[in-house]
């Protein structure tokens, strides 16, 4: 909390008087992470301690939130920080056409791909961008191996607005090469090319410069502190929520830190580091002023949380129900009074433009194929989740993937004795009631087939270490054994008490001699996530089967899913 109220006060702080020299004003607008959530997402708002479900996002909102910003400002310009795919169904119907077009549509001045943009390769990706002529820039991405990309992706656009330019430098974590499917390509040194193009820009007479990065939050502060010339970093990649208090902190949203978050640069100027959350529920706004040497003189955060008009809540007879009456207009006038959200409309070209692509998606959420008797929420590390839920053994969700995987094998009368899942490979939470192929689709969307390895005891260990010290998406969880993480004890040594079920339902410990069956992904098997030890493994069988289908055949069979006895994992956090 007093980080948080440090970054606050800087934040409030920013705004400062027009210098003499005052000459350019800029609207900086941006988004990250939309994940093919073409539609509004529903999430749980706490707005004086009463949680309510809240629509949130859609293109079509984001669409009329623009347009709007535009026409009250001067200068304006829009930047997407990647992973503009994977996720919602659009993508795994459609392939990126949509969210590539809607690009154009909403008139993005610059695009930065993220990791997901390479999850069917990079021979894909430059396929997808043919469908949309916005700038692709990526400064540190060497796509000589794949011709078709290297001509569609430069490393910086300049913007020219009101008569000055702006340069935006596109960058992508280098850990593309292992949390994604990038093939041929290479990635360089993130803080190495932007100095190298920061100069080559300031040659150029541009001196007013954006990072449009996608790495995370915490890279995007150290590259802020080390690349002189930089005024502000647009991020995305790591989902973080930005506000001050009195926003979205009111609405029981936690924000990790200001917005903006200053950082003091390498040559003693102010950093504006900024992002957007996920999936096009905020509209990052940052409203600049330069002095005519491009040194910023003002600085003002205006993020919004863009809002349906629609609230629903459980009622006395526990059924979820819109909000009426005077507990609406107590929502509305709360949310009227908020500077971070706003209830907003949906642009009606964006809608028309989205229907026929909507109805393909209509048709994939509308088969059911079982039900789940109770809320199946994931948590990629054990902990709190965002809402406050305590799951001290991590996803409820993921250990029931672990076993769809284990039942497609037992299908085959050749059973695997163990299932290996990352955390990441888990999309979504399951809500209590009708379980659609639609929704297993967006829990498991990357298209993963299945793949048999035979790993020994001791490989099995290792992939485990391997995903308890990446943490996040590479997490662990398991089908057919259970095991117990202790992260007080230090990096490689955090496993302990791995047991593995025999066919007879009995536990007996991991022998790290002995050679087992493992079924993974395709993602896991090709060394995903760091997992190194499962790539160099042999023999590797890929069997074709797909990860959301396997899921798919287990809900109907088990046509009433419920939570595991346990998640296989027992978590010790390191303080």
């Amino acid at each position: 909390m007093i980080r948080f109220f440090i970054d606050f006060v800087l934040a409030a702080a920013i705004v400062l008087q027009p210098a003499a020299g005052l000459c350019f004003d800029l609207t900086l607008l941006h988004v990250n992470d939309s994940h093919s959530y073409l539609d509004a997402s529903t999430e749980r708002i706490v707005p004086q301690g009463v949680p309510v479900q809240a629509r949130m996002g859609g293109w079509a909102r984001l669409a009329s939130a623009v347009r709007d910003v535009r026409a009250g400002a001067g200068n304006v310009i829009l930047l997407h920080a990647g992973d503009a795919v994977q996720g919602g169904l659009y993508f795994m119907r459609y392939g990126g056409r949509p969210e590539m077009e809607l690009l154009d549509r909403l008139e993005f001045d610059a695009f930065a791909p993220g990791n997901h943009e390479f999850d069917r390769g990079a021979s894909f990706l430059a396929g997808m961008l043919q469908y949309a002529k916005v700038p692709v820039v990526c400064a540190n991405l060497d796509a000589s191996a794949v011709p078709a990309l290297a001509a569609r992706v430069r490393p910086y656009t300049i913007v020219e607005r009101g008569g000055d330019r702006i340069g935006v430098i596109g960058l992508l974590t280098p850990e593309t090469r292992v949390i994604s499917s990038p093939g041929e390509v290479q990635f360089r040194d993130v803080v190495h090319a932007a100095a190298l193009l920061v100069r080559e820009l300031e040659a150029r007479g541009v001196n007013k410069i954006v990072l449009l990065t996608h790495q995370g939050f915490a890279e995007d502060k150290r590259l802020a502190a080390e690349v002189p010339g930089v005024d502000v970093v647009v991020g995305g990649h790591s989902h973080t929520l930005l506000g001050n208090p009195g926003g979205v902190e009111a609405l029981g949203l936690r924000p990790e830190a200001a917005y903006p978050t200053v950082v003091r640069g390498a040559d003693g100027q102010d950093v504006y580091v900024v992002s957007a959350w996920k999936w096009g529920r905020v509209l990052g706004r940052l409203d600049l002023s330069f002095d005519e040497a491009g040194r910023v003189t003002g600085a003002e955060g205006r993020p919004v949380l863009l809002l349906g008009d629609s609230f629903r809540r459980r009622d006395d007879a526990g059924r979820m129900a819109e909000l009426k009456g005077a507990d609406r207009e107590a929502l509305l006038a709360r949310i009227g009074a908020d500077p971070e959200a706003a209830v907003g409309p949906e642009d009606p070209a964006i809608k028309e433009y989205l229907a026929p692509f909507r109805k393909g998606v209509e048709a994939m959420n509308a088969e059911v194929i079982g039900e789940a008797v109770l809320a199946l929420p994931h948590i990629r590390v054990p902990g709190v989740t965002e809402t406050g839920v305590r799951l001290p053994r991590g996803s409820l969700i993921a250990p029931l993937v672990c076993q769809s995987m284990l039942a497609r094998f037992d299908s085959t009368g050749e059973p695997a004795d163990i299932a290996l899942l990352n955390a990441g490979g888990v999309r979504e939470s399951v809500e209590r009631g009708a379980i659609t192929a639609g929704a297993a689709h967006a829990l498991l969307p990357f298209n993963n087939t299945l793949v048999l390895l035979e790993l020994t005891g001791g490989q099995v260990r290792r992939a485990l270490e391997t995903g308890v010290d990446r943490g996040d998406g590479a997490f662990p969880y398991v089908g057919g054994a259970r095991y117990t993480a202790d992260m007080r004890r230090p990096e490689g040594r955090r496993v302990l008490s791995v047991d593995i079920l025999d066919g007879s339902g009995n536990w007996t410990s991991l022998d790290p001699l002995r050679t087992y069956r493992v079924v993974t992904n395709a993602y896991l098997a090709s060394g995903g996530d760091g997992y190194e030890v499962l790539k160099s493994a042999a023999p590797a069988y890929d069997t074709g089967f797909v990860d959301a289908q396997a899921f798919i055949r287990y809900v109907r069979r088990q046509h009433m899913l419920k939570p595991l006895s346990s998640t296989g994992v027992t978590y010790i956090p390191a303080k």
